[in-house]
């Protein structure tokens, strides 16, 4: 507790009388008693709407934004060698994916190429399988088998040769088909 030191002005001695001094102010009117505060309950905040997006406008021809290159042109030579790469290990599934995607498109040099090729990948795949097919005869069975290996291998060695040239053949406008030997199956 801490002692206050008395005020000059309407000091009371200790024994608690009223000392009339002629300075003291009259009481005031007694207060009136303050109504009962209700408690305010919270504001809910008012919903705003976001700020409008701008629209998105369709940007001129021939503009392009910075850091995005335009995509590059279908290099019909690339698809094509990777056609006949392909075709020389997978035979004649590369060549019907790559005939499937390219036969509408307007070239039609590209198309009689791709024609070629899955014509080749055919005829390789028709003596791989009579290979085991016909080794089964009995007695002159190995004979055949033995004639058709030695003729899958030509082949192989054929369609690497044609996979090697096709591009400059595609490029100089030489002969549609690439082949040495080939069978139209496929039109």
């Amino acid at each position: 507790m801490s002692t206050l030191p008395p005020e000059e002005n309407g000091e009371q001695p200790l024994g608690g009388e009223p000392t009339s001094d002629a300075s003291t102010e009259a009481p005031s009117a007694p207060e009136a008693p303050a109504a009962p505060q209700q408690p305010v309950p919270p504001q809910q905040p008012q919903y705003q709407a976001p700020p409008q997006q701008p629209q998105y406008q369709q940007p001129p021809a021939g503009y392009a934004q910075p850091g995005y290159a335009q995509p590059a042109a279908v290099n019909p030579v690339g698809n094509l060698q990777l056609n006949y790469w392909l075709s020389v290990f997978f035979v004649w599934i590369p060549a019907l994916i790559f005939f499937l995607v390219d036969k509408d498109k307007g070239n039609g040099r590209l198309r009689q190429l791709h024609v070629a090729n899955l014509n080749f990948s055919l005829l390789r795949t028709i003596v791989y399988v009579a290979t085991f097919v016909l080794m089964v005869i009995p007695y002159i069975g190995w004979l055949i088998a033995l004639l058709l290996w030695i003729g899958q291998i030509v082949l192989f060695v054929f369609h690497i040769i044609a996979a090697a040239k096709v591009a400059q053949a595609y490029q100089n406008g030489q002969p549609a088909d690439p082949f040495i030997l080939n069978l139209p199956m496929v039109k």
